[in-house]
């Protein structure tokens, strides 16, 4: 009975121990641990082997709209425990818990000192060393409890964390989202409604974006390719009304334009495609139009279609031809194709030809994280001032689109044949560079030069080149307040690979004071960039729900050299209003004012009304 006298003792010294270091680590602690359900009246919770950092509250943090919510109450809430839980011995953290931790103190409560360290071996704490078990204790299988295999607690008042020991910051998110709302929690899915939306005109097949599971192909071409027939026949109507005076003259006009997109997909990547503007032909639109106090009616009505083309991936239908995955990606289409680069600056027309793709791809050796690369070759519709006909030039070349050196890429090489007068043909490039910088400006950097005419310089119809700036001002309100400056430089004759007739000029993202209408022949300023230079300076204003849309312009440009075909500096303000009708409608006012040195001014305002479907 006596040798258990001593085990006692120590058992009731452990207590006193674990309630007196209970105390001292939870006494600054903001926690009110009288409050804990099933604790309260009970021992307190044994002292944590470490220290926990200091950091602010979460709920300090501001919310991003300014609402501010009551903070939570800052009672901890743990499952009660019984009194064995709470008499159990700690438990000694292993090497990698402690790992970055240095002990500079002797553990308790041996004075072994620490082991040495090993040359090469990472920097960790020692492992903990306990005194060593007697004989008799160690063969004694009654005793219920031995203090000599009790794990030991390190003194963490002494000890040197790591350097990133103390890197805390309160959580990034809003006050909300650290608090438990059922109703918030159900909102996401009781909170939702059917929107509105607008569908073709003509559907056949699978709903165009509908709901559900994509229903299983028709097996007409493999395995790997299955058919999903679908037609869908979509676009918009335009009508317009015009008081204005362009270049040309006295434009008062009511136009009407119809533009309608026929897509037959077969399957998953290959279709057949069409559009068809039927109240228009040439770039000119059936209207209603004011000459000299007279009334007359234009029409313009030709059911030509101004593009046709397949489309598809090469790499896919040749997988499913020999019934095994595709090898290969490699998009490709041909027919009456639309091309559009660099935003229509470089190229916007649809020429009749080819073209295929290399997408998403990536070079280690160049450092270009991914890159598209297309190829085509036109053999008609070629249309540009630099040829007197749209049937005159060839055109083969390469667009490419690369994603690199914190930027964005867009270059692109083409060669036009003039078959009617080899002295026409040329070289076309192009450069562009799109970034951020300082998280404030967004900047695009275009070039574009025209060489290779083999004529006397005063006739060359493509020649010289055009050096384009876009900025634009990243505001507190990214999405509703944009400034705006585009200037440009242009020299000699520059051109476009190709521009369809309604597209404008070259200058025509240059600002709004630029930018036609394709509709009532509303009037801009000079859009050649031939030996000019100047630019706009603007603000977009977007409504508080991207409901609406204010613009607001000043344009400026000025000739520099004899090929110029402005004849003096030019000015010009213009303003734009749009706002949606209905989900497929909306209301557009136009206005602007140009004053042309050497010229008559120009000037017009309209209204539109755009229905699409």
């Amino acid at each position: 009975m006596m040798h258990h006298v001593p085990r006692v003792f120590l058992l009731a010294l452990l207590g006193v121990c674990l309630i007196d270091g209970g105390r001292s680590a939870f006494a600054d602690s903001p926690v009110d641990f009288s409050q804990l359900d099933g604790v309260g009246s009970q021992a307190p919770l044994p002292p944590l082997p470490f220290e926990l950092p200091k950091v602010p509250s979460p709920f300090d943090v501001p919310s991003v709209d300014n609402t501010t919510f009551p903070p939570p109450p800052a009672t901890l809430l743990l499952p009660p425990t019984t009194q064995e839980e709470r008499s159990a011995p700690l438990p000694i953290p292993n090497d990698a818990w402690l790992n970055g931790i240095e002990l500079h103190v002797p553990l308790e409560p041996t004075d072994a000192p620490p082991k040495p360290k090993t040359n090469g071996s990472p920097r960790r704490a020692p492992r903990l060393a306990a005194k060593p078990a007697s004989t008799k204790q160690s063969k004694d299988k009654d005793s219920a409890f031995d203090p000599d295999k009790m794990p030991l607690r390190v003194d963490t008042s002494r000890t040197i964390p790591h350097a990133n020991a103390q890197d805390f910051s309160p959580t990034p998110i809003y006050t909300e989202s650290v608090t438990h709302s059922a109703e918030r929690e159900a909102w996401a899915y009781d909170g939702r409604w059917d929107v509105p939306t607008q569908h073709p005109w003509v559907e056949w097949g699978r709903i165009f974006y509908g709901d559900g599971i994509t229903p299983r192909g028709k097996n007409w071409f493999g395995e790997y390719n299955l058919a999903r027939p679908q037609f869908y026949l979509y676009g918009d109507f335009r009508t317009g009304i015009q008081a204005a005076r362009n270049a040309a003259g006295r434009a008062d006009n009511w136009a009407n334009r119809l533009n309608l997109d026929a897509d037959l997909r077969i399957t998953d990547t290959e279709r057949f495609h069409a559009f068809v503007g039927p109240l228009d032909e040439g770039g000119q639109f059936t209207r209603w139009e004011l000459v000299d106090g007279d009334l007359r009616y234009r029409n313009e009505m030709d059911l030509t279609p101004v593009t046709a083309f397949f489309e598809g991936d090469l790499g896919v239908m040749m997988g499913a031809a020999a019934g095994r995955n595709p090898p290969f990606d490699l998009p490709i289409t041909f027919g009456l194709v639309p091309l559009l680069f660099q935003n229509g600056i470089w190229m916007e027309d649809a020429v009749s030809g080819v073209a295929i793709s290399l997408p998403a791809r990536h070079s280690r050796l160049l450092n270009w994280s991914n890159y598209d690369a297309t190829f085509f070759a036109a053999v008609d519709q070629v249309n540009s001032p630099a040829f007197a006909e749209n049937n005159d030039a060839h055109a083969i070349g390469t667009a490419w689109f690369i994603e690199a050196y914190g930027g964005y890429i867009e270059t692109g090489y083409a060669y036009l044949n003039d078959r009617s007068d080899s002295s026409r043909s040329y070289h076309n490039a192009t450069f562009s560079f799109t970034r951020r910088y300082f998280d404030r400006i967004s900047n695009s950097v275009r070039v574009i030069i025209n060489t290779g005419q083999d004529r006397p310089e005063a006739t060359r119809t493509a020649d010289g080149g055009l050096l384009l700036f876009e900025s634009s001002w990243i505001t507190a309100s990214p999405l509703r307040f944009v400034p705006y400056v585009n200037v440009f430089y242009g020299w000699d004759r520059p051109q476009s690979v190709a521009r369809a007739g309604v597209s404008g000029g070259i200058l025509r993202n240059t600002g709004i004071n630029f930018d036609t209408d394709g509709l009532n022949g509303f009037p801009t300023i000079d859009v050649t960039a031939a030996d000019t230079a100047g630019g706009s300076i603007g603000v977009d204003l977007i409504g508080e729900g991207l409901d609406r849309q204010v613009l607001l312009e000043f344009s400026y440009l000025t000739p520099h050299g004899d090929r110029a075909i402005a004849l003096g500096d030019q000015y010009a303000i213009g303003a734009r209003y749009q706002f949606p009708v209905s989900n497929a409608t909306l209301l557009r006012f136009d206005a602007m004012h140009g004053w042309r040195e050497g010229e008559r001014d120009v000037y017009g305002t309209r209204m539109e009304y755009r229905w699409k479907f």
